[in-house]
């Protein structure tokens, strides 16, 4: 076994011992009771710790993801332009998409009931409209593609 198999290895294990660790934690430690509009809540102790882990996890495999795509197109690019430019065009298609999702956004505030923060109006407001939108896109277009494929395919 390589080095970094091995490393690889030591590293899926030890993230998932602290994700266990962790979840052992928020489902057994019992909870607190919070107050929200005059009424009673519980919430568990260690729910801050489990969604500071979640999120660590979470930029974690997006920095992974990212630097390990780079490195990949880099290679490929080196190896084929020609190949690369495809993989930079669906690139520009992405970004474009989501430009297009931002700008169809609305800042409006949203009246929610029970919320008195600052999240639901400008920038987090139209954040929020833009991943739904890019969502509603990249669905149409996954069934765009697989409706066409099936049709393509019963044609020939």
């Amino acid at each position: 076994m390589s080095f970094v198999n091995k490393i690889n290895k030591i590293s899926l294990w030890a993230l998932l011992a602290v994700s266990a660790v962790i979840l052992v934690l928020f489902f057994t430690m019992g909870s607190v009771d919070i107050e929200i509009n005059n009424s009673l809540y519980e919430e568990p102790k260690f729910t801050n710790g489990l969604l500071d882990w979640v999120y660590i996890l979470l930029g974690l495999t997006i920095c992974l993801t990212l630097l390990l795509s780079l490195y990949k197109f880099v290679k490929s690019f080196i190896a084929n332009p020609k190949k690369g430019l495809i993989t930079l065009g669906i690139l520009v298609v992405f970004a474009g998409v989501f430009v297009i999702s931002w700008f169809i956004g609305d800042a409006t505030k949203l009246n929610i009931i029970g919320y008195e923060g600052s999240d639901n109006f400008g920038f987090w407001a139209q954040y929020s409209d833009m991943v739904i939108y890019t969502a509603y896109i990249m669905g149409g277009t996954t069934l765009l593609a697989l409706l066409g494929t099936s049709i393509y395919s019963k044609l020939n």
